[in-house]
């Protein structure tokens, strides 16, 4: 058993890695060398302040004091090896010193931020961790400057966003929006939570979301994959899974409108969100439609007359910010 081998034992003993077959190996060797059993387990028990003062003490006896007046004397081959033992012991407890204060120095605590893109905007946000988020118009979100702790959390206050993940095994990202926890480990994907809406909807781009109601933890969440939507009515406990296009998963980053099997007045909720405007429904009719389309950058006017022509309404302007829907 080689003095590297036992100086590398002592200093996982003291910075807490060693294992118990370790622990043993170290225990032995040392009741070998000293022939003391009591003050072997005194050493594999005390606490760092007793450890300190014993390696002070083990020098000294082993010749390492400071009187200057006494004889010089040659060390016996075995207070060699006591010695470089504790002078290894020394270094791997001053290493265990240093581990021990940068792992429980208390560190500076992370701030709170809270982000709201006003209507008629987007706007992309870096995180720390790496990971990107793209809000919607009118979408408030709260974030800290800094991840600490075993989680990275975030809380879609108001809106939709679309939120591009760092991966990271250790520490899951968890996003909570509205009744919702949405928890991933490094994926892509939207969340749609707008007050006005009747639903709230998380769709998956690329890898794998946990959707938990935070109100039924004991309940195991709900999976979904790429090309997956869930869709939660308000003020409900069911959550739907359906097919979703790739496509149809936050176009409005790219200042896009994708509707599938659209509810008519969620539709009409969007474009009062991108164009800044107030859409008055007259219409009853109109609030069980639904429909499928997609718009480009198109100006107010043309896309109205397209929804119009397609679902049999009439429109007018009432003033700059108002248009009614007969």
């Amino acid at each position: 058993m080689t003095e590297e081998y036992i100086q590398q034992l002592a200093q996982k003993f003291l910075n807490g890695t060693a294992t118990e077959q370790e622990k043993q190996v170290l225990h032995a060797w040392y009741d070998h060398e000293t022939s003391e059993a009591e003050e072997s387990e005194a050493f594999l028990n005390q606490t760092s302040d007793e450890l300190k003062q014993r390696i002070h003490t083990k020098l000294k006896t082993a010749g390492m004091g400071t009187d200057t007046h006494s004889p010089v004397k040659r060390l016996p081959v075995r207070s060699i090896r006591k010695l470089s033992l504790w002078s290894g012991i020394a270094a791997a407890f001053v290493v265990a010193i240093f581990w021990f204060s940068q792992e429980f120095t208390p560190r500076a605590k992370s701030t709170t931020k809270i982000i709201q893109v006003p209507l008629a905007q987007t706007q992309k946000l870096n995180l720390s961790d790496g990971s990107t988020i793209w809000l919607n118009a009118g979408s408030k979100l709260s974030y800290p400057d800094s991840f600490s702790g075993k989680t990275r959390e975030v809380i879609l206050l108001e809106g939709q966003a679309f939120f591009d993940i760092a991966h990271r095994t250790d520490k899951p990202f968890i996003v909570h929006a509205k009744t919702l926890d949405i928890t991933v480990f490094g994926t892509s994907f939207d969340v749609k939570a707008y007050e006005k809406d009747a639903t709230i909807k998380v769709s998956v781009r690329t890898g794998k979301v946990g959707v938990q109601l935070r109100k039924n933890p004991e309940k195991p969440a709900q999976i979904v994959l790429p090309a997956e939507q869930v869709v939660l009515v308000h003020n409900t406990n069911h959550m739907q899974v359906v097919p979703i296009s790739k496509p149809a998963i936050a176009p409005w980053k790219e200042n896009r409108l994708i509707f599938e099997d659209e509810p008519l007045p969620e539709v009409f909720f969007a474009l009062e969100r991108k164009y800044k405007q107030h859409i008055l429904i007259k219409n009853p009719d109109l609030l069980t439609e639904k429909i499928t389309i997609t718009l480009d950058n198109q100006p107010m006017e043309d896309v109205l007359k397209v929804l119009s022509f397609s679902k049999k309404f009439n429109y007018s302007q009432v003033n700059d910010t108002t248009i009614v829907i007969k």
